[in-house]
């Protein structure tokens, strides 16, 4: 189902109360989370309405979808988490600073519930994840040149689950835009460990895409018109998912 808003703000709003929502009705809750734009605004208000409504986070786990990856003399490792780009950084200097909007120990997100893949052994993550019981809302943004949702690209298969995978030049290109630290192609890394197509599909029990601002029009586009999974656009994985919402405040009738 597409649910439409009037403005980036009023979409970000209306994901965070659904969010909070949840987690007060289950007193506990699964939520899996991209690094980046899109879904900035989002962890703003899950935030700043948590401390409104008087929610506390203490109970509120994070499944990260991935990190980069470099790869040295035959070696896959994780870069720096101190980097400008890390999804690590990410996580605690961004999702985890704004969620913890006046927050004291008791009612914030624990850092300790920010969790990630292991390099050394992927695919144990979605054992985690369903020993966890599954993740109850996974928050899915789409790269807007080629689809990829996390790190999975065009050459991802349906059946993987958490794995080290080689970035496609137009993932890398995309990222340069989310991190514009980024000067050259060159300094973005060519490798990325990310939850798999079928993490997504199989442990989630309620998937949502968000697809805002212009950059997003033709990840819109190309999403409407395929209406079912295709693996040459990954964030189709959207389809597979046994509940799922695509939350936008894009309109049909526009011009490439």
């Amino acid at each position: 189902m597409i649910k439409r808003f009037k403005n980036e703000k009023i979409l970000a709003r209306n994901l965070a109360l659904k969010i909070l929502k949840q987690l007060k009705k289950r007193g506990r809750l699964i939520l899996g989370c991209p690094g980046g734009r899109s879904l900035k605004k989002t962890y703003y208000y899950l935030g700043q309405l948590s401390y409104e409504l008087n929610i506390s986070l203490d109970q509120l786990t994070i499944i990260m979808m991935d990190e980069y990856v470099e790869k040295i003399r035959g070696q896959y490792t994780l870069v720096n988490p101190y980097s400008h780009f890390s999804c690590v950084r990410f996580s605690r200097q961004v999702i985890k600073r704004l969620l913890n909007y006046k927050k004291n120990h008791i009612t914030s997100l624990k850092i300790k519930n920010i969790l990630f893949p292991d390099i050394e052994n992927p695919d144990v993550y979605d054992s985690m994840i369903k020993k966890l019981g599954g993740i109850d809302i996974f928050l899915l943004a789409s790269g807007s040149s080629d689809g990829h949702v996390a790190f999975n690209n065009v050459y991802s298969k349906l059946s993987q689950k958490t794995h080290i995978t080689k970035l496609s030049i137009k993932t890398r290109k995309d990222n340069m835009k989310t991190f514009p630290n980024f000067e050259k192609l060159n300094e973005v890394p060519k490798y990325g460990l990310t939850v798999g197509l079928k993490t997504i599909f199989s442990l989630t029990k309620e998937a949502i895409l968000v697809l805002t601002g212009e950059e997003k029009k033709e990840a819109f586009r190309k999403i409407k018109e395929l209406n079912k999974f295709d693996v040459n656009w990954p964030a189709s994985i959207i389809f597979k998912c046994r509940k799922y919402n695509i939350y936008t405040n894009l309109i049909d009738n526009y011009q490439k």
